[in-house]
């Protein structure tokens, strides 16, 4: 394997990356752009099934300008796309330069002299993070979206999305309870709180159990996000048996967090509608 722009004291660890990328059956590219257009050429490029990881391999540690210019035009574009850096197990780490790659959100992987590659610090996918409509009001549970995102874009894509469905969950419940006290509902309180997530939902949507003169809370178009949001769970359980599959799932658990946000928001609505 022949390169030409790779310094030396980074080509051994460029060569275990390579190894460690086709035992995983990802193609690999060195040396090159992954896309025509992006500003720089990272030693090497993988891909499978539409991600590319892009690492550059360093002797020693450095995170410097035409980097961070790749960062943002990744970002920008957002790219389903990881970008690490890739050293020596024996390089020094510096803490600053390791914050700027975790704010910036490069990953960091580190070989050792087995030629094992672990992952030190996780990279950002910018195709995956959740970014909620500011406009949004989600008065006493602010606190808690902002968690769920902040673990779902920086810590565990599952748990993040897991405490998001737990948040819309207690919503619902608590916009029943509200609803039963103030004699929206014919439905008992203890009836209520004694369903299940889906049968609270379709409760809520019933035109039979409310008292006149009021209407369903949950029109049908809210009733089907609520249950298609609930199936989250569902995917957060399920396992997956190929690279293909977990990309599709990956993609999925971002569909859904954008979900949770909007209907924390008209849940958080309609509770103050009720009051």
């Amino acid at each position: 394997m022949r390169f030409d722009w790779t310094p030396e004291e980074a080509q051994g660890v460029a060569r275990t990356l390579i190894r460690h990328f086709k035992r995983q059956r990802m193609r690999v590219r060195i040396e090159t752009a992954a896309w025509p257009e992006a500003p720089y050429r990272t030693t090497v490029v993988a891909e499978r099934a539409g991600r590319h990881v892009l690492v550059e391999a360093q002797g020693t540690l450095g995170y410097g300008r035409s980097l961070k210019e790749l960062v943002a035009w990744i970002d920008t574009r957002r790219h389903y796309a990881e970008l690490y850096i890739a050293t020596k197990e024996e390089s020094v780490l510096q803490a600053g330069v390791l914050q700027d790659m975790k704010v910036d959100g490069v990953g960091l992987l580190v070989v050792n002299d087995e030629g094992v590659v672990s992952e030190h610090q996780r990279a950002r996918n910018p195709a995956l993070v959740v970014t909620p409509d500011p406009t949004l009001r989600f008065g006493p549970s602010r606190d808690d979206v902002r968690a769920s995102v902040k673990k779902f874009n920086e810590v565990d894509r599952k748990d993040g999305l897991r405490d998001m469905c737990e948040v819309v969950e207690r919503l619902t419940e608590e916009l029943g309870v509200t609803a039963c006290r103030r004699g929206w509902l014919k439905t008992p309180e203890a009836n209520f709180v004694a369903k299940d997530w889906a049968g609270q939902i379709n409760e809520l949507a019933r035109p039979e159990v409310y008292n006149l003169p009021r209407s369903p809370l949950f029109a049908t178009g809210l009733k089907d996000d609520l249950h298609s949001f609930r199936g989250a769970r569902n995917l957060i359980d399920h396992k997956v048996r190929s690279r293909r599959e977990d990309t599709r799932r990956q993609k999925q658990f971002a569909e859904r967090m954008m979900q949770g946000p909007r209907l924390v928001a008209e849940l958080v609505s309609l509770k103050r509608r009720v009051r």
